[in-house]
């Protein structure tokens, strides 16, 4: 019987991994050129063909940042451009820190698409419509044990993620709205003891630092867990702790072979440090124009950001022969290959 998990669900923030992953030259791009911030002719669209690799099979693209605009909707422009991609016989693949449950499959059947997606920063692999999960990654019982008395060692109130929700011993009265409790599966609920958990499938486990404490509890517990955890953060305002080795890159990987796709043929697109590792591994891939630096080190070229349509354009140079029917904006605007 396929393992499912249950109903439609809700999910914190993307979060950055910290398992670090050198890059791998991709073939036939290089690093440190400037594509042309003009509408190419079609001697340039055969150039762009020639120096980057061959077509991709593959593209997975991350939701927040990079899909959605910094309102968190879908342009139109820019689900036009991915349905097309989509429908020339590209397998797009959605890479995410949310879970399931937080609007993936609603986003995947606006943009056309149906079957597994990537979740949970690469923990799960699963059909967000149907529930059908093709691989979940938990967290080794003992790890997790060790991981809620590191959160109590320091005062800490961590949140765990189940299949079937979020669960917490103490819900702050302003808990972010990601974690707050609300109608339907998937809500953040009271638990009693979350060391009761460890026999049931413990996913991921949140630690809220705020920005204060940030810094020093990610570097103790990048230390306590090294090799039995991967450590990951989008921002101040905590750490998760997921199954070792977790992260974007190593999750498309195994879909890819599956696929009977080599790395070569992946494109990937991202804007956050949970990307890097996704980004450094595709044969051809694309930062957002707001990621920061050490982002946009690890991908091929830098892109506009997602509020101008930043999606698009890499869209367009990984694939030039269907640049003419993804949007009408300023083709390869702000466009640049990285050192």
């Amino acid at each position: 019987m396929t393992p499912r998990f249950p109903g439609t669900w809700r999910t914190p923030r993307r979060l950055a991994v910290t398992l670090p992953s050198a890059p791998r030259p991709a073939r036939g791009v290089s690093r440190g050129r400037q594509l042309p911030a003009r509408r190419p002719d079609a001697a340039s669209k055969s150039q762009f063909a020639e120096d980057a690799p061959g077509r991709p099979l593959l593209v997975a693209i991350d939701i927040d940042g990079t899909l959605l605009d910094t309102q968190g909707l879908l342009r139109p422009v820019v689900r036009d451009a991915v349905r097309t991609v989509a429908a020339s016989g590209v397998e797009v693949l959605l890479a995410t820190g949310r879970s399931p449950w937080d609007g993936v499959a609603e986003i995947a059947a606006d943009l056309g698409l149906d079957g597994p997606q990537i979740t949970m920063q690469g923990a799960l692999i699963s059909d967000p419509a149907t529930g059908s999960i093709r691989r979940l990654r938990a967290l080794p019982p003992d790890v997790y044990l060790d991981a809620v008395a590191f959160a109590r060692e320091l005062q800490l109130d961590p949140i765990a993620t189940l299949l079937d929700g979020h669960r917490a011993e103490h819900i702050a009265e302003d808990a972010d709205g990601f974690w707050r409790a609300h109608d339907g599966p998937g809500h953040l609920v009271g638990e009693p003891d979350l060391t009761s958990l460890a026999s049931e499938t413990p996913i991921r486990l949140f630690l809220p630092t705020g920005p204060e404490r940030h810094w020093s509890v990610r570097l103790a517990a990048v230390e306590r867990f090294r090799g039995r955890a991967a450590v990951v953060w989008s921002d101040l305002s905590g750490i998760e702790l997921l199954a070792p080795g977790t992260n974007k890159g190593e999750a498309v990987a195994w879909f890819a072979t599956g696929r009977g796709i080599s790395l070569d043929e992946v494109a990937a697109v991202g804007d956050a440090a949970n990307d890097k590792e996704l980004l450094r591994l595709a044969g051809r891939s694309a930062a957002m124009g707001s990621a920061t630096a050490d982002v946009r080190e690890a991908a091929h070229v830098v892109v506009r950001s997602s509020s101008d349509d930043g999606l698009v354009d890499a869209l367009r140079w990984f694939f030039p022969d269907l640049a003419d029917n993804l949007g009408v904006q300023g083709l390869f605007a702000g466009l640049h290959l990285l050192a």
